[in-house]
């Protein structure tokens, strides 16, 4: 009976986040990467765990923001045959990586902080909070940066959310550091460390579940199926429909394939029309693959359990 397809904001838009330019996130890159030197080289000569894993966890900002950077300005790329819905997935994937990032550096962060919680090292409290107060008023900064495209973007929030869990930190190393200056209390550097990348793995926890989503081709969270379904049976002219898709191909768009079965006589092209419009209008989709089928015909497409289905 024929297929249909809704186009709309698919092609030669980059459905960037405004009001962060490339040149400030570039920027927090340098920075990141100066405070990443500072920090390592301050823990060695203070002999303090947290100081370095402050540090590396400094590196991996710097790197999350070079991968959303990258990720952005692949985005930006248009649609092409090749590649039909764009480079907006870049993004998502960016994020991905991101947050698996984060995971590996808070698990590596635990191990060291159970190590030296056997044996506390002397650490020079001092030089340890003088440095994380640097490194906060840093996190501090880029967080600033990057906060406005971090609303609208799961990849800028990724990296977003490297900074904020790094100024939680340097918080804890400030007082870590003080703790030791004023009391002796070195266990304090482990301790504090452990409970780190326990805060760390809780917070990706709460925000990598969107982007699996997304990088599995599931439905948009809260989408109800059935009610999908019944809301494209109850268009004019149509009995049912089956072999519904649906996926979200970023953050901001979201596709749907479906089957309808059209009654006897029925106007295939009309039905087609007012099910895109619905579906624009009640569940947010516009882009919409949709394919008419006859009552009684067999299914056109093989696979996914179809297969001779006659309706």
């Amino acid at each position: 009976m024929g297929h249909s397809h809704a186009h709309e904001g698919e092609h030669g838009h980059s459905h960037l986040p405004g009001g962060v330019g490339d040149g400030t996130i570039l920027i927090a890159v340098v920075v990141n990467l100066a405070l990443t030197g500072a920090q390592i080289l301050g823990g060695y000569v203070a002999d303090s765990t947290a100081l370095i894993a402050d540090g590396v966890h400094n590196l991996s900002d710097a790197l999350a923001l070079v991968l959303a950077f990258g990720a952005r300005r692949l985005a930006r790329r248009p649609a092409s045959p090749g590649m039909s819905y764009g480079w907006g997935r870049a993004e998502v994937v960016a994020a991905f990586v991101n947050y698996i990032a984060l995971i590996a550096i808070s698990v590596w962060l635990g191990i060291e902080a159970l190590g030296r919680m056997v044996e506390p090292p002397q650490v020079a409290g001092g030089l340890v909070m003088a440095l994380a107060g640097f490194a906060l008023l840093v996190d501090m900064a880029t967080a600033a940066l990057v906060w406005r495209a971090a609303k609208e973007s799961v990849n800028i929030r990724a990296a977003f959310l490297h900074n904020l869990a790094d100024a939680a930190v340097s918080v804890a190393v400030i007082l870590g550091g003080a703790l030791i200056w004023a009391f002796g209390w070195h266990l304090a550097d482990p301790v504090l460390t452990l409970l780190i990348s326990g805060v760390i793995l809780w917070h990706v926890g709460q925000e990598i579940g969107p982007v699996m989503r997304m990088l599995m081709l599931a439905a948009p969270a809260g989408v109800d199926h059935a009610a999908l379904i019944g809301a494209m049976a109850g268009v004019e002219g149509v009995a049912g429909a089956h072999h519904l898709h649906l996926w979200q191909i970023d953050e901001r768009r979201t596709a749907l394939s479906v089957h309808l079965v059209m009654r006897d006589g029925a106007d295939a092209v009309m039905a087609v029309r007012q099910a895109k419009a619905m579906l624009r209008r009640d569940f947010g989709i516009d882009h919409a693959t949709i394919e008419a089928e006859r009552e009684g015909d067999a299914c056109s497409d093989a696979g996914d359990g179809h297969d001779g289905h006659r309706h």
